[in-house]
């Protein structure tokens, strides 16, 4: 036999001895060949979602991949809502909806798995009027991806980093991903639309656009946007001092604030020390406080504080200057990140009669921003609050949505 022959004859069996041992243990690298690469924006499943009719158009539920605080791949879960009828050429445009605090911690009051699409807030007492929001924009024409948020929803298996910027802009772009693999009749320009926390979330979308760059960011729309968190508590505290009558319900909410930002910071450092920053009675509560939808852990503290009365010993006046928290609100806060800016159109709405956003710390960020050449529109609207600020502001929203697509 030629040499050559002998070559060939022996690459053969060499093949049929390799074949022969992947189908032996074939179980171990088939699925690795038929699966797609894990990235942020990966389809897990895609599932139809009972929504109200108020909405008029259909949903799913998307589970997918994103990146977590961590840098590691982990699962998520996104509601994707699309109008009734036949997409307008170049496809749906998109919203991208951030809720606000529903919880600090409990995975299970998520939007997704509550009628109101609010984790339990209309439930428990505080009116969201998030399904009015969302089925506003819907039945408008605009498909809304919202996720449940990094460490929410029946999938999570990570803990929620609450308020961490990154988390929260990457938990709306990879559910953006996510939306267009499951429905090829979206636009592939989208904006950000979010409440409270949510209107945290959307300011900072804008830094992590890139990471999309398939998919155009036109802009944001931040209602009510909880940030500056630290004048916040200082101005509860001069409200307090002029107001005694009402001294009591701003503690708590001081201290609801403080709890908030020592959890999320506890997510991405575990070594952090509650006490650095509060006393014993107030670190006593992080015990069952992150496993609490938002109403609850306020009922908890509200509890713990009216039993001891002046001697709850919480949060330290000092809190935000502690080194490990200075830099978690630098990195997160807009208004404690001097290097904070935004290009794109912005729109900013408030409620005078905010008890959990005020309108002088507002103000100041807004002033910063217009400083720094951002092209924002600023608005308060007389006699509503945290959540009826939505309604009122709806038809400003529904404008400035008109123009940025229209650009």
């Amino acid at each position: 036999m030629h040499p050559s022959t002998l070559r060939r004859a022996a690459s053969r069996a060499l093949v049929m001895i390799i074949l022969g041992s992947a189908a032996v243990t074939a179980s171990s690298f088939v699925p690795a060949l038929a699966v797609e690469v894990v990235t942020a924006g990966s389809v897990i499943s895609h599932t139809p979602h009972e929504i109200s009719p108020q909405i008029k158009g259909r949903a799913e539920l998307v589970v997918h991949y994103m990146q977590s605080v961590s840098g590691k791949p982990t699962k998520a879960s996104t509601l994707l809502f699309v109008p009734e009828g036949r997409a307008p050429k170049g496809g749906w445009p998109v919203i991208a909806w951030a809720h606000g605090t529903t919880t600090p911690g409990n995975k299970l009051c998520a939007p997704s798995l509550t009628d109101e699409l609010d984790g339990g807030l209309t439930k428990d007492g505080f009116n969201s009027n998030y399904l009015f929001e969302i089925s506003t924009l819907v039945n408008a024409g605009y498909a809304v991806v919202a996720p449940d948020l990094e460490g929410l929803g029946e999938v999570a298996e990570v803990p929620y980093p609450y308020f961490n910027a990154g988390s929260l802009a990457r938990s709306l772009i990879s559910g953006i991903v996510a939306a267009h693999k499951v429905n090829a009749n979206l636009s592939n320009e989208y904006v950000a639309v979010g409440h409270s926390d949510g209107g945290h979330a959307v300011l900072g979308v804008e830094a992590y656009a890139v990471e999309a760059p398939q998919y155009e960011f036109k802009g944001t729309v931040a209602i009510a946007p909880y940030t500056s968190i630290d004048a916040f508590v200082k101005e509860l505290g001069q409200r307090a001092a002029a107001n005694p009558e009402k001294a009591g319900d701003y503690r708590l909410i001081q201290n609801f604030n403080v709890a908030l930002m020592t959890t999320g910071l506890k997510v991405v450092d575990p070594s952090f020390k509650p006490s650095s920053v509060m006393g014993p009675d107030l670190e006593a509560q992080l015990k069952e406080f992150p496993t609490r939808c938002s109403v609850s852990a306020i009922n908890g503290l509200s509890k713990a504080i009216t039993a001891k009365g002046t001697t709850f010993d919480g949060f330290k006046e000092n809190w935000a200057s502690d080194p490990k928290m200075a830099a978690f609100l630098a990195a997160n806060d807009p208004a404690a990140n001097p290097n904070f800016r935004l290009k794109k159109p912005t729109f900013i709405s408030l409620g005078p009669d905010d008890a959990f956003v005020f309108l002088n710390t507002t103000r100041a960020l807004v002033a910063r921003l217009k400083a720094d050449g951002t092209p924002v529109t600023y608005n308060e609207y007389p006699g509503t609050d945290h959540f009826t600020v939505i309604r009122a502001a709806q038809p400003d929203t529904m404008t400035f949505l008109q123009q940025l697509f229209a650009d």
